[in-house]
């Protein structure tokens, strides 16, 4: 896999581009990019490779000061007990029990630690994102694996 387009965005904190990007790296990698739908399944992410993972997390968390990563995101979610509400509310994902829209996410170095990558789950629209709650079920499922991987 070429990380090059991904470490270009980051050291530029090109935050946006960078988040497409993981998105296109890891729908790769997993094979989703040959279907039609474009999505990641529970087996993709099951299988997701700890070497690939790691880099795509070393490439956020060193870019960003430790301020973005899943390795971020799953140590926030292991200190709310691995409630994700809890989670979504602390990374800004969700206010006050509004989920945010995809124009509402924060794409600037003053978002909340753990706020991204966040778009990598992302099916054909955001709202169906969130509404479906495809994302509690995905996020579940990659923290988990962050932490097989260590």
């Amino acid at each position: 896999m070429d990380y090059t387009k991904l470490h270009r965005l980051l050291t530029q904190s090109s935050w946006k581009e960078a988040d497409i990007e993981t998105r296109k790296i890891m729908l790769q990698i997993t094979g989703a990019n040959n279907r039609k739908e474009l999505l990641i399944t529970a087996s993709d992410i099951q299988k997701f490779p700890c070497s690939e993972l790691k880099i795509l997390d070393q490439l956020w968390t060193e870019s960003s000061n430790m301020r973005f990563g899943f390795s971020i995101i799953a140590n926030i979610h292991a200190a709310v007990n691995q409630d994700y509400f809890l989670l979504a509310e602390q990374v800004g994902w969700c206010r006050e029990d509004n989920w945010i829209n995809y124009e509402q996410i924060n794409f600037t170095n003053d978002a909340p630690v753990g706020h991204l990558p966040i778009t990598w789950l992302v099916p054909s629209t955001f709202s169906m994102y969130w509404s479906a709650r495809f994302a509690s079920a995905g996020w579940r499922l990659l923290l988990n694996r962050v932490r097989e991987c260590g």
